[in-house]
């Protein structure tokens, strides 16, 4: 069967699948999706097809799991056209596990085939996967909760150099969270511009300049925000607080929120062009960036109701959205304060490129590495213990580790996290 560049053809045990082509959602140029689009039955087989979930992917790990099993004593032979059982859960973040009971799985969503190469999940090394996985279940709950403390007690303690911080409080969303000179972003445009100064640093993942961290953007901050964007020439903005959040303002409305809404800020104008949803908590924002007739497209995506100083109930969202944006570095990663929520992801992407190398994975010693560069990365022993629970299902799907191996982690995962009000 022959298909223009604009189809694909996925076959089955009893049906080809054709896939129509569609609008992406990270970037026009770097990825190809593709949705659900007909059923055609093989000659002799005229039975309505079965209905199916498709997950978020890459074209490595395509899933699809149909409401209902067919009724056969035989299971299906790999052979042409199918596909192994490794081959579809290739990079080991499509599938959630130990989700509560009554509650949907967030990963859910349509088709998403991109033509980028992994970031390197698919590669975790699973002996230290393992090892990582045994080492925590060994330590247990209680014992990295304490550690936690230890280290976030003992980095607060340490002075660091913050001179911009102290000069332009009146640009501090909170008073308490310290923007450190060193791997401070500088605002360079528009040049002659007379304050240089953004609550953001770089922080770097194994030597690459990959993420911007940065307060939620205040009102008297929105206009340097973009500058920051502009300057940087920013691909994606990861946002995970809503602007409002238990009755109080958590960050400043900074971009048009509707599809064909456009604002003016400073010397830009900002236009939605699109806005779509990736994942069911994921809200995706294209916009288009302009100035004298030049343009920039961004993508903003809002991760829709992360607690703050909390975590989701979804374990592998979170690495599914670093992989997507991570090769469209420099990205710029923000919650309210932007060191809780924000320290987390980061966090979770430095541990599974040090997976991905082969290397050992100590999180104490990540987060120690991640306040190097934002102070204050990763505020609450919830999110520490979140970071080990993410690992874990991360290494469940890779096969790394039976379920049986981390029960009791597990259990006592869940117990701490109601503890605290999960």
């Amino acid at each position: 069967m022959f298909l223009s560049p604009l189809h694909a053809t996925l076959k089955t045990s009893k049906y080809v699948i054709v896939l129509q082509k569609c609008p992406n959602w990270l970037h026009p140029r770097d990825n190809v999706e593709y949705t659900q689009k007909s059923f055609v039955p093989r000659a002799g087989r005229p039975s309505p097809p079965p209905q199916f979930h498709v997950f978020w992917m890459t074209s490595k790990s395509l899933v699809m799991k149909p409401q209902s099993r067919r009724k056969s004593n035989q299971k299906d032979k790999p052979g042409k056209g199918t596909m192994k059982e490794d081959e579809l859960n290739d990079d080991g973040t499509q599938m959630e596990r130990n989700l509560p009971r009554g509650k949907e799985r967030k990963g859910d969503s349509k088709v998403r085939i991109s033509k980028r190469p992994s970031t390197g999940l698919g590669g975790a090394d699973k002996a230290q996967l393992r090892e990582f996985c045994l080492e925590a279940t060994k330590t247990g709950v209680a014992k990295l909760v304490k550690d936690f403390n230890e280290t976030r007690a003992a980095s607060l303690k340490t002075p660091i150099s913050r001179t911009a911080f102290d000069h332009n409080m009146d640009k501090n969303r909170y008073k308490d969270v310290v923007c450190g000179d060193e791997g401070r972003v500088v605002l360079t445009w528009p040049p002659g511009h007379p304050n240089d100064y953004i609550h953001a640093n770089w922080v770097p993942v194994h030597g690459e300049k990959r993420y911007i961290c940065t307060q939620g953007p205040t009102e008297k901050t929105v206009e340097d925000f973009w500058r920051l964007v502009w300057q940087e020439k920013c691909k994606s903005i990861v946002m995970l607080c809503g602007v409002m959040e238990m009755g109080k303002k958590k960050c400043e409305q900074y971009w048009p929120a509707k599809e064909g809404e456009q604002m003016t800020s400073g010397l830009l104008t900002i236009r939605n062009v699109k806005v779509h949803d990736p994942e069911k908590m994921l809200t995706s924002s294209n916009l288009e960036l302009s100035w004298q007739g030049q343009t920039h497209r961004v993508d903003h995506i809002l991760w829709n109701g992360w607690p703050d100083r909390g975590v989701p109930d979804n374990h592998l969202a979170c690495l599914r959205l670093v992989r997507k944006v991570a090769p469209l570095a420099p990205v710029i990663v923000h919650c309210s304060a932007g060191i809780g929520r924000t320290g987390t992801i980061v966090g979770l992407d430095m541990c599974q490129v040090s997976l991905q190398n082969g290397e050992p994975v100590n999180m104490a010693d990540i987060v120690k590495e991640l306040r190097v560069h934002r102070h204050g990365s990763v505020q609450t022993d919830v999110q520490y213990i979140y970071m080990h629970r993410v690992i874990f299902s991360l290494a469940e799907n890779k096969k790394a580790i039976q379920e049986s191996d981390i029960a009791q982690f597990i259990t006592d995962y869940q117990a701490f996290i109601k503890s605290k009000g999960g």
